[in-house]
């Protein structure tokens, strides 16, 4: 398990000898937040992360990293976990800068943001209550032409061999999907999304895995879903 987030930050204040007060100036904050992150009551946004890393000269992947290892659901923390024993650049995306939090783009083409994670296997909450969100992790580069792309990264092995865990897919919200399309489909009432193939009939949805080992989500009411959009590309980082 990744160290905490708030663990880190304390450490690197007692090594300074600096109390809240002065983390706060440097950063642009109140001493009451900075006291409120320190004690996991709160894990900031990333652009404070980013400032927190300028101020006490830590590493902006590992720290993005960590905090949002601690604002993710319970059921994705594992990913992070296994995702930790590698650099997190490899993910997240090269920090260029620590004035901001601008993330090196992967690839080649135009960028896309990579917004969250989408299960493979069972439907799981949407992170941000939507997608595509609206800020992203990292970027990544694209040939796709389209408006709006937005790329997730993907969670759980169910669309193996097509599609490994880690893989981000570039998504186009603006193209119809039709029958064997691979898309992200959201349920309308619970607000759970997943990563499937697209099987329609009639009113009868059927999200199929590629993966023998997991079971079709048979859904016999279309209303019930949303398509949120067509998987246009894969892209492996690792």
């Amino acid at each position: 398990m990744p160290p905490k987030f708030r663990e880190v930050l304390a450490r690197r204040l007692r090594e300074r000898g600096w109390n809240y007060e002065e983390l706060a100036r440097k950063v642009g904050v109140s001493a009451v937040y900075v006291s409120k992150i320190v004690q996991g009551k709160v894990v900031p946004s990333d652009e404070i992360v980013a400032k927190l890393c300028s101020a006490l000269e830590l590493d902006l992947g590992r720290l993005v990293l960590l905090a949002h290892y601690e604002k993710a659901p319970a059921a994705v923390k594992p990913i992070f976990e296994r995702l930790s024993a590698h650099r997190p650049g490899e993910f997240l995306g090269e920090v260029r800068a620590f004035d901001n939090v601008e993330l090196e783009p992967l690839g080649h083409g135009r960028p896309v943001p990579v917004v969250g994670l989408v299960q493979a296997g069972s439907f799981m909450p949407s992170e941000d209550g939507e997608f595509p969100a609206g800020s992203a992790d990292a970027y990544v580069y694209t040939d796709q032409k389209g408006r709006n792309l937005f790329a997730v990264r993907v969670v759980n092995d169910s669309m193996e061999p097509d599609f490994r865990e880690g893989d981000v897919l570039i998504v186009n919200p603006n193209l119809e999907a039709r029958n064997g399309d691979f898309v992200i489909a959201k349920l309308v009432e619970e607000n759970e999304v997943t990563f499937k193939k697209l099987i329609r009939h009639g009113r009868l949805v059927i999200l199929r895995p590629l993966n023998s080992r997991y079971q079709d989500i048979v859904l016999p009411d279309s209303r019930r879903v949303t398509l949120v959009g067509k998987v246009v590309e894969r892209k492996t980082l690792y």
